[in-house]
């Protein structure tokens, strides 16, 4: 069984290749603690130089580099970057960069910084997320944590739509699959970028009680107090949950329903909103199943599988 981890993926159209866009990424994590200062850094998927400080990053932030796609034909790129942690607190990040000219339409292809990290309280996750969409003015963001109630293979259930928008929530979606199969799931905060401005009525969000925030060209979205009443308040967030979808335009959220089988450490409060027909869990557990993860997921390039004998 996986520990509680906490994901962050962010979708971004601005220039992630610049170095003053990657200097800040990287004070961010070393400001929010000394905790979360990286002791590796690389532009190689494993991820093995030392990190020895944030100028020495440079060089390593946004390595060209040459693609052939035969018939497409041959264009610049960009090679991906990460950072990690294998020390409390233990995390790996990515940064799959923008760039443009993928094809013959010249089409944009959009910057995902995402990762996971061992769920640690003692760590603001909040002002972390938060500064990085500050600074990112993303389409689309996430921040979550998971533990086993909505990790099982079928904690959603067992169709194929929601295995798949299970996998995409847990993954955190990169752009192709924000805009070819749309948005899986809430999170305990999520940022809705220009994109979805005709989704977010933010004052109506406002006056049914839900913290939203306008940063940037967006609104971020945040259901609870602190994080941590994912894990040590379940069926709380997921009764917030259900709430805000109900809010928002039928279908726009992949996964309309809750965990089938919430964990919970004594009976669940009563609360209106677990009224029936809110598509709430009906049989709660008293101990969890074990998880089954699956493959891992190789490495990703703006959504693209990433082929190494491609660097050039």
């Amino acid at each position: 069984m996986r520990k509680p981890h906490i994901l962050i993926s962010i979708v971004t159209d601005t220039d992630t290749t610049k170095w003053e866009f990657g200097r800040k990424v990287l004070e961010i994590f070393c400001e929010t603690s000394p905790r979360m200062v990286p002791d590796r850094f690389d532009s190689d998927t494993r991820i093995k130089k030392p990190f020895y400080d944030i100028a020495a990053c440079e060089k390593y932030w946004a390595v060209k580099t040459i693609i052939d796609a035969g018939e497409e034909g041959r264009w610049l790129t960009t090679w991906a970057c990460g950072w990690k942690r294998s020390k409390a607190v233990k995390y790996s990040y990515e940064m799959s960069h923008t760039f443009p000219y993928v094809n013959r339409l010249g089409e944009l292809h959009l910057g995902w910084l995402h990762g996971n990290a061992d769920a640690n309280k003692k760590i603001d996750w909040n002002r972390l997320f938060h500064s990085l969409v500050e600074l990112a003015n993303p389409q689309f963001a996430i921040l979550h944590l998971f533990t086993d109630i909505e990790t099982r293979d079928d904690a959603f259930g067992t169709d194929e739509h929601a295995i798949v928008a299970k996998d995409d929530f847990l993954r955190g979606p990169p752009a192709v699959i924000l805009e070819d199969r749309g948005v899986p799931n809430l999170g305990w905060a999520t940022f809705f970028g220009r994109a979805y401005t005709r989704e977010i009525d933010a004052e109506k969000l406002r006056a049914n009680g839900f913290a939203v925030e306008t940063i940037g060209d967006g609104h971020l979205v945040t259901l609870t107090e602190n994080i941590f009443d994912v894990a040590d308040n379940f069926a709380l967030f997921s009764a917030r949950r259900v709430e805000l979808k109900k809010l928002l335009r039928p279908g726009f959220i992949r996964l309309a329903n809750e965990p089938l089988n919430q964990v919970t450490t004594s009976p669940p409060p009563v609360s209106p909103l677990a009224a029936p027909g809110t598509n709430e869990p009906l049989n709660q557990a008293t101990t969890s199943p074990p998880v089954d993860f699956g493959p891992r997921y190789p490495p990703l390039l703006n959504g693209s599988w990433v082929i190494p004998t491609l660097r050039g």
